[in-house]
């Protein structure tokens, strides 16, 4: 396939790049990745998103070129769908952009859809950047200081900072390559991880104040609401990493985070350690993902919500 994707790159001029809506490191670092692959090749391009760029994310190069509003889609030749298994998640343009005669969708979740025939998936890769980087390899193209930089974001925040399961020998090679090419590791890091504002420390205080074990402490929870958001005059982005602190507690080995996005509306985060496969769970309530970190949707109130997702976790899992 990459060659396929090569000669749609090569041939038209036009293109349209974008992602999931509340986009995280991996879909931000693809996006723009791919702008400055393209940008340097001569191509006219936009990178469309749905929501804003969460601040931890807007020192990356060219992150102040996302646009998060569109005209015509008339005028693209190509759309390239970034990280993203279904062409819903890009939220209300999904019909306009799936209008677009040519989609690329590279991605590396497990359930990812089949909403383009130019289809670029691998479900072992620890990133889309880092087959964003195989791309780009595979043509030839220049890794820019611009490029390596984007894609080391992408490829750290999606394996916890080279924690996760999915980091392989492979993994630590790109990495390699990108600081060689002009990543600074550690001002990568120190933007997003040593940035954080007072007002998601405070957040964050409100939801631990949330947690819940079950399954003899197992499975760990914890949720937001609209109004703890707007007691702390928080936004979304600021519940990034949530989930992870509960994943990160000695004897929990599946970790939930209930995400009220409308009342009794809940998307729902899960994160796993060890050989529980949380896409399992997710599946069975409508969602998907990856191995170890997956996410659902689901409604009723935060006890039915927690009933629902316990009940999916039971059904997969007998016992833990």
């Amino acid at each position: 396939m990459f060659d396929e994707i090569i000669d749609v790159i090569n041939s038209f001029s036009s293109f349209l790049v974008t992602s999931h809506a509340r986009p995280d490191g991996d879909a931000l670092g693809s996006e723009l990745a791919m702008y400055h692959v393209l940008h340097d090749m001569g191509k006219d391009v936009v990178v469309y998103n749905k929501d804003k760029t969460p601040a931890v994310y807007e020192f990356l190069p060219g992150s102040k070129n996302i646009t998060h509003s569109l005209d015509s889609v008339s005028g693209f030749d190509v759309a390239v769908v970034l990280d993203c298994s279904d062409l819903a998640r890009v939220g209300d343009e999904e019909n306009r952009i799936g209008s677009i005669k040519r989609i690329v969708n590279i991605d590396h979740h497990v359930s990812v859809g089949t909403f383009s025939d130019l289809l670029l998936v691998d479900s072992t890769a620890s990133s889309t950047g880092e087959i964003i980087y195989r791309l780009l390899k595979h043509m030839g193209a220049t890794i820019t200081k611009e490029i390596a930089t984007n894609i080391y974001a992408a490829i750290m925040t999606d394996t916890g900072s080279f924690r996760y399961s999915n980091t392989g020998v492979e993994t630590f090679r790109v990495a390699a390559d990108l600081v060689a090419n002009g990543a600074d590791s550690r001002h990568i890091a120190k933007n997003i991880y040593e940035t954080k504002p007072v007002i998601q420390i405070r957040l964050m205080r409100d939801v631990l104040n949330t947690l819940e074990f079950y399954e003899g402490g197992k499975v760990g929870s914890v949720y937001v609401t609209q109004e703890m958001l707007l007691k702390e005059g928080a936004l979304p982005e600021h519940t990034e990493g949530f989930v992870d602190i509960v994943r990160s507690i000695e004897g929990v080995t599946i970790a939930v985070f209930y995400y009220e996005t409308a009342p009794n509306r809940f998307k729902v985060s899960l994160r796993s350690k060890g050989s529980e496969d949380v896409e399992k769970i997710a599946g069975r309530l409508g969602g998907g993902g990856h191995v170890n970190a997956s996410a659902c949707r689901v409604e009723g109130d935060i006890t039915a919500a927690r009933e629902k997702v316990l009940g999916a976790i039971k059904a997969v899992y007998n016992t833990l």
